[in-house]
């Protein structure tokens, strides 16, 4: 994860936090708050309910005395009784319904044959020996269900058995739940009817006026106003004792939830929009001068010790670059010494080598001089038998001293700043491996004509013959391959050429790295070392560079870096010619 990356998900996360636990706090303490007030306000209206009921059983209590005094006194109704006229008994009834605003309004003998009721006239004669019974229930109000011309209904009834004139009657009177006050009209408000059992409690729903129902999962609380006996319970002819309840939610608190959820989702959602535009534009900023110090620090990496630490980060990243432009000015005059120390240490040993080998050269020709100076002495007869014995060991001596003189001419390092074609050279080494150990291959990708670096030919050749030397030798034994290329290469700003041998070898352990281009030092037992020094020493002396990048068991790259030189300008004119 970049650093840019983290920085933006840094301001995310503090944009959300305060958002987040503000909105969470408002909503469960605005929630909390509104709930308290709606159960307050729900247990005060549930009073009303409660107060309601009780006048609403009182009411029909004194109806149902009304209609007593009204059969026990009416002469007219007392006539139609004691003769059986239902249609007299019908009017009158209508007309006690009517003025005393019941619904429900019936007379049955003894037996449960309907006389007259108010609510259905053409029920005369039906029998129903469920409202006769009602004059046995206890001394409470009793739901039952009563047939109207538009269907049957729940209602509160109240019956009592009266004698009129030696006639023993059931007076019935009543009206439909739903109409009564206790019932609540509204959507957020519901009458309950619950009666304990032995599997549990059994609950419904009294449909209100509208005939809606409730929906139990939205039931935020509930209130008992009072009992009743309830005919047919159970769908069956007996009753059970039931408990009315009131119960309701808060349809207002549900939707300012859902608003403040909202709210905050898209606070949420602009905070983070804002993180985003903050963090897109701070982190730039904040990032900057730490990726341009990370660059410099990988080009010091690649061996640039020339770099330096720019300014403009802040004060701390000032300091900071400070401190590594002295660190870097302390490793440049490391190096520098270091390098000096192993060029006198290098020609020192070196010296000492040639000192070495060149007195093992010496000794056997000052010993064939001595030997053919006594056979002079002694006469021209010993002088050629001894030249002719000791010929052979003079010849191979000064033969033994030439090959020693080419091989410290080829460690001899030029310096010499010129112009090479560097692509021409390149093929020329490749096409001089005619024969290559079996199993290796060595391909040539140069990709372009020429590329005229700075450096003589001299040089460059050795430069890319023991590059290639010692990638070939890399192979060699398993097979392999070696790839030579070449390619452009800017130097902050300055054009360069990039060469690389590449081989896919054993590769070079990583302890051993760092040594790879330390004179005389070798892994392999019939090198000399020498190869890569020369190489590296040759390319630094022109301004050059040679970078290793090795992984063991993956292979070995080698890159060598040369500033573009102008082409001569035989080179220019011809290419002038072949463009005309």
């Amino acid at each position: 994860m970049s650093f840019r990356t983290r920085i933006v998900i840094a301001a995310l996360v503090v944009a959300w936090i305060p958002v987040l636990a503000l909105g969470l706090l408002m909503r469960s303490v605005g929630a909390e708050r509104l709930a308290g007030a709606n159960d307050l306000r729900m247990l005060q209206r549930a009073d009303a309910v409660a107060a309601a009921w009780q006048e609403d059983v009182l009411r029909l209590e004194a109806r149902l005395e009304s209609l007593a005094l009204l059969l026990a006194e009416d002469n007219a109704v007392r006539v139609a009784l004691r003769s059986g006229r239902a249609q007299a008994l019908d009017e009158a009834l209508a007309r006690f319904a009517s003025a005393g605003g019941v619904r429900v309004a019936c007379v049955l003998d003894a037996s449960g044959t309907i006389l007259a009721a108010s609510h259905f006239p053409g029920d005369a004669g039906r029998r129903d020996p469920g409202l006769a019974r009602l004059a046995e229930m206890p001394d409470a109000p009793v739901v039952g269900v009563v047939s109207l011309p538009r269907g049957d209904v729940a209602a509160v009834l109240r019956a009592r058995r009266i004698d009129v004139g030696g006639v023993g009657v059931v007076a019935v009177v009543g009206t439909a739940l739903a109409d009564l006050a206790a019932v609540p009209a509204g959507g957020d408000v519901w009458l309950l009817a619950r009666a304990e059992g032995e599997g549990g409690g059994v609950e419904r729903a009294v449909p209100g006026p509208e005939g809606t129902l409730p929906a139990r999962a939205e039931i935020e609380g509930r209130r008992r106003i009072g009992g009743v006996a309830w005919l047919g319970w159970d769908d069956d002819t007996d009753y059970a004792n039931v408990d009315l309840h009131i119960a309701w939610r808060d349809p207002v608190l549900a939707a300012m939830v859902r608003s403040w959820d909202r709210a905050l989702l898209l606070s949420l959602a602009g905070s983070a929009l804002l993180a985003l535009l903050l963090g897109g534009v701070l982190a730039p900023r904040l990032s900057g001068p730490v990726e341009r110090l990370a660059d410099t620090a990988r080009r010091v990496h690649l061996g640039r010790l020339d770099a330096t630490f720019g300014r403009g980060g802040g004060r701390e990243l000032d300091r900071l670059s400070y401190f590594l432009d002295g660190m870097l000015k302390r490793i440049r005059d490391e190096v520098a010494r270091v390098r000096d120390a192993e060029k006198r240490a290098t020609v020192g040993e070196l010296a000492r080598q040639v000192n070495h080998d060149v007195r093992n050269g010496l000794v056997p020709i000052r010993n064939v001089l001595d030997h053919l100076g006594q056979a002079h002495r002694s006469g021209p007869g010993d002088l050629a038998e001894a030249f002719e014995a000791r010929s052979r060991t003079l010849v191979e001596s000064l033969d033994y001293l030439g090959d020693l003189a080419d091989q410290y001419r080829a460690v001899a390092v030029h310096g010499r700043r010129d112009r090479a074609e560097l692509a021409e050279v390149a093929r020329a080494v490749v096409a001089s491996y005619t024969e290559v150990p079996e199993g290796v291959r060595i391909v040539e990708s140069l990709g372009m004509e020429e590329a005229w670096v700075e450096m003589d030919t001299v040089s460059l050749r050795r430069v890319v013959e023991n590059l290639v030397t010692n990638a070939v030798a890399a192979v060699e034994g398993e097979g392999g391959e070696v790839v030579v290329s070449l390619e452009e290469a800017g130097r902050e700003g300055a054009p360069a050429y990039r060469l690389t041998v590449a081989d896919d070898g054993p590769g070079i352990p990583a302890e051993l790295r760092a040594r790879v281009f330390e004179p005389f030092f070798t892994s392999r037992r019939e090198g000399t070392g020498l190869g890569l020094a020369i190489a590296r020493r040759l390319v630094t002396d022109v301004g050059g560079r040679i970078v290793l990048e090795s992984e063991q068991g993956r292979g070995t790259c080698l890159h060598v870096i040369l500033g573009v030189a102008e082409p001569p300008e035989s080179a220019q004119q011809e290419t002038v010619r072949e463009e005309a």
